[in-house]
């Protein structure tokens, strides 16, 4: 089949809509499937483009997001040109990954041209939009959001969700539409290093920071926003000095956020225990997640939490707060400790994995066993299945999927 995927999140954006357009994308191609891309042109993504190869990946002109000048928004002006290359394509099915520009002006194409539409609903925006916009009364804001999402959704031929939590969400907007959840899986393989390679990252990881050399390592891996709740994080790490003083906290990534983040690291006096790396190649990330002693995250509007997956198929336990999709990965302590939004719970966690080595090694053993569950090929062979009964046409109406974690092996 040829497949479009749409999207107004790609890399060099940093974010859980980036990762699963990949993850999609590669599984996809190693069905048989050949998958076009569509994204937004970024100030550095030439470069970026050249480097990785991407088969199949158009870029077009783009705009800064008024409520995130991070994102992109492809530009209205490259409808035509968006159009004339779907017809060159003439694509099986149209799968979309966004609420904004591109997915609507790829959307009204496919249902013109009567062609099957698939969208992902990954963000809850009604969640988020008042940490960008806070400006207008949050009624009016979500109400907006509400509005946005139904409009979206309910032209789509079957709505893909990546968790349960969002399917309930959903519920809520009265979409009558067909829906099939289907996480976003993680490919073992972009974790695997042999003892040898390992050593080398981690090698090269202490000699761009030393400072780490010998220390315990909390890490964080993701976009900084301020929806990410990093500065939770931070009072946490507070609680761990007092009885593990050679504690690093690593935070990895980059975001609109970050300097903000940094300036809070300086006020309180936690500059000497704080690492920014910046942006990590998916290449390196494996050796920071292998180095780190746990993971570390306090996002509560995750609408999949993949980080903490990633972490875990690297052996690396992780403790989360146990809300949106991180309680459903999780599902209790799965692969470390969830906890309730609570600082002092958190750290006791921590302080307990970091003290405890019986207790650290049969949840670092617990990571990687429960990680297996959500291996990218499970999900994949979804998506296949499901693009086939919509081109087959042989079901009207796809059954909804009952898929809760455990069973994707």
């Amino acid at each position: 089949m040829k497949i479009v995927f749409a999207t107004d999140q790609y890399w060099p954006c940093i974010s859980g809509v980036s990762v699963s357009v990949d993850a999609f994308r590669v599984a996809l191609m190693q069905l048989g499937h050949q998958v076009i891309l569509l994204a937004p042109q970024y100030p550095q993504s030439s470069a970026l483009d050249d480097q990785r190869q991407v088969a199949h990946l158009h870029r077009f002109a783009s705009m800064a997001a008024p409520f995130n000048d991070e994102n992109r928004l492809v530009r209205f002006s490259e409808k035509a040109r968006i159009e004339a290359l779907l017809v060159d394509i003439d694509p099986d099915i149209i799968h979309v990954h966004t609420e904004f520009t591109l997915g609507r002006m790829v959307s009204h194409f496919a249902r013109d041209r009567k062609i099957p539409l698939v969208m992902t609903a990954h963000t809850n925006w009604e969640e988020l939009i008042d940490l960008y916009i806070p400006w207008i009364p949050k009624v009016l804001s979500r109400l907006f959001c509400r509005f946005r999402m139904r409009s979206c959704y309910r032209i789509a031929d079957t709505l893909v969700l990546p968790t349960t939590l969002m399917e309930k969400y959903i519920e809520r907007l009265s979409l009558r539409g067909p829906s099939v959840i289907i996480p976003t899986g993680i490919d073992p393989d972009d974790f695997a290093a042999t003892p040898e390679q390992m050593s080398v990252l981690k090698a090269d990881i202490i000699q761009k920071f030393p400072e780490l050399s010998g220390k315990r390592i909390l890490f964080f891996a993701g976009r900084l926003g301020l929806e990410k709740n990093i500065p939770f994080l931070f009072q946490m790490l507070k609680l761990v000095l007092l009885e593990q003083p050679e504690t690093m906290l690593v935070i990895a990534g980059d975001g609109p956020a970050r300097s903000e983040l940094e300036q809070r690291v300086l006020q309180q006096g936690l500059s000497s225990h704080v690492v920014f790396t910046g942006f990590v190649e998916r290449s390196v990330i494996k050796g920071l997640y292998s180095l780190s002693d746990i993971f570390v995250f306090a996002s509560k509007v995750e609408s999949q939490g993949m980080v903490a997956l990633e972490a875990m198929t690297c052996g690396t336990p992780v403790v989360a707060i146990g809300k949106m999709g991180t309680l459903e990965i999780m599902h209790g302590d799965n692969g470390g400790f969830m906890v309730e939004d609570d600082i002092h719970e958190f750290a006791s966690r921590v302080l307990l994995l970091l003290s405890d080595p019986r207790v650290y090694a049969l949840k670092c053993a617990d990571a990687l066993k429960h990680a297996q569950n959500w291996y990218m090929r499970a999900q994949g062979a979804k998506m296949h299945h499901l693009y086939q009964s919509l081109v087959s046409q042989e079901d009207s109406v796809v059954e909804r999927d009952t898929f809760h974690g455990a069973t994707a092996t």
